[in-house]
C-alpha cells in the first residue's frame, strides 16, 4: 500500500477562456506565507511554459489576462515567479499533484484563489463549489470589468482597482473591491479600510474580509509591495 500523501493536487487542465492556451490549476495544501497564514493555495500557469518564461514571452495573458502589474507589460506584481510559482510548476510536472475532480479533499480549508493567477479563469461553478466548501477564502480579479455582471465571481472574488475612479466603478456595478495604494492614509473612511494585515498583524486565514461581495464588510485598502512597487502608477 502506497503511503504517498500529495502536498497538492491539479484541479484544471483545460483551455484559457482568456486567448485559448492550454493552462493548469493546482491548489497545494499548505503555505508558509507570514500574510496569508496557512492556506491552501492556487497556482494558475500555462501549461507548457515556465511561469517565468511565460512572463517574459507575455504568454502570461493566459493566466493573468491584460493585468497592468504583469511584468511583461512593465507592471508592479508582487509574485516572484522564480521562487514559488516555478516550483510548483515543475512539481506538476514530475507528477507530483495528482489530479482529482473530487474538490471534497479541501473542504473546511482555508483556501487561498490565485496565489499566482487570476482566478476568473476556472469554471464558474467550480470556483463557488470551493467557496461552499471553504471554511475561508480570499480571491481577486483584474478581469472584472471584462466580467462586470458576473454574479458568481462577485460572491467569491474582490475587484481588484488601482485608482479610486476604478473603484467608483466596482461599486457601482456591485462588486467589493481590493485596491492597492501608495497612500493608505486617504482612504475613504466611509465606504474602505487598510488591510488587518497592515494595521493589527492579522493573517489573511483569520480574517474573512476577501472574499467577495457576500459579506457587507468595507472595502480593503493595501500599500503596493513587493519588489516592484515602484513600478506602481495609480493613474486615473
Amino acid at each position: 500500500m502506497s503511503s504517498f500523501k500529495p502536498k497538492g493536487y491539479t484541479i484544471f487542465e483545460g483551455k484559457s477562456p482568456l486567448n485559448g492556451d492550454d493552462i493548469i490549476v493546482v491548489m497545494t495544501l499548505k503555505s508558509t506565507n507570514i500574510k496569508t497564514g496557512n492556506m491552501a493555495s492556487m497556482w494558475i500557469m500555462h501549461r507548457d511554459i515556465k511561469p517565468t518564461d511565460a512572463s517574459k514571452q507575455g504568454k502570461d495573458e493566459s493566466v493573468c489576462g491584460m493585468c497592468p502589474h504583469r511584468h511583461s507589460l512593465g507592471g508592479a506584481c508582487y509574485v516572484t515567479l522564480f521562487q514559488a510559482p516555478l516550483q510548483v510548476w515543475k512539481s506538476y510536472h514530475k507528477g507530483n499533484y495528482p489530479f482529482t475532480s473530487d474538490l471534497s479533499v479541501f473542504d473546511g480549508m482555508s483556501l487561498r484563489f490565485g496565489a499566482y493567477g487570476d482566478p476568473s479563469v476556472l469554471p464558474m461553478d467550480m470556483l463557488l463549489q470551493l467557496k461552499r466548501i471553504a471554511k475561508n477564502n480570499t480571491s481577486y480579479t483584474h478581469q472584472w470589468k471584462n466580467q462586470i455582471d458576473n454574479d458568481a465571481l462577485k460572491q467569491t472574488s474582490m475587484a481588484s482597482v488601482d485608482n479610486k475612479e476604478e473603484a467608483k466603478l466596482a461599486i457601482e456595478n456591485g462588486w467589493r473591491y481590493f485596491r492597492v495604494t501608495h497612500n493608505i492614509d486617504d482612504i475613504d473612511k466611509k465606504t474602505e479600510i487598510v488591510c488587518p494585515n497592515v494595521t493589527r498583524g492579522v493573517q489573511c486565514v483569520d480574517c474573512g474580509l476577501c472574499k467577495g461581495n457576500q459579506t457587507k464588510a468595507k472595502n480593503i485598502v493595501n500599500p503596493v509591495h513587493g519588489a516592484k512597487k515602484n513600478k506602481f502608477i495609480e493613474a486615473a
